[in-house]
């Protein structure tokens, strides 16, 4: 399945009244991940996650979000700065408040898909500035390794997103 096949989703922005969202057809891969956002507010934030495999390899911490994964299908195991580690699988997650190092690494035996959702007090107002995932663009950009450089998605220490995306041909999650 090539790229052009697969719609691109784009936030849908909550500004002055309630909005839906839907993962429905989400596709599922072969390799790579994919992020792809699905609802936006001013102070919180919603988007979808799937992983063929690995996940977010290098230890990180949003300093400007508290955060929540919850798994949809598949398994991760996380890893927390202070050394722990716990395993989660359909419908856990984890609450990652800000400034808390974590990565994660998804189990093989199918593709991971989890609901990311954000929250923090910006620094700028209103939906201008929203990143393509949805996250607003001053909350993302004080993101950080565990070695204080700035998190950037497709750096190859960050694991799969560096990888080349491969969609599984007709495999969705939660198909219509």
């Amino acid at each position: 399945m090539d790229d052009s096949k697969i719609v691109v989703r784009s936030p849908v922005a909550a500004v002055d009244s309630a909005v839906t969202f839907s993962m429905r057809n989400l596709p599922l891969l072969e390799q790579g991940t994919t992020y792809d956002p699905l609802a936006t507010a001013e102070n919180l934030w919603v988007s979808v996650k799937v992983y063929a495999s690995g996940g977010e390899n290098a230890l990180h911490a949003h300093n400007g979000e508290d955060h929540s994964f919850i798994v949809l299908q598949g398994k991760a195991t996380f890893t927390f700065g202070d050394g722990r580690t716990e395993q989660v699988g359909i419908h856990q997650g984890v609450m990652i408040p800000r400034g808390v190092d974590y990565k994660f690494e998804a189990d093989e035996a199918e593709n991971l898909v989890m609901l990311r959702v954000g929250g923090g007090e910006r620094t700028v107002r209103g939906l201008e500035h929203i990143s393509r995932v949805g996250t607003p663009k001053d909350v993302m950009k004080l993101t950080t390794f565990s070695d204080g450089s700035t998190k950037v998605g497709d750096d190859p220490k960050n694991g799969e997103t560096s990888k080349k995306r491969i969609y599984a041909e007709g495999k969705f999650f939660s198909p219509e």
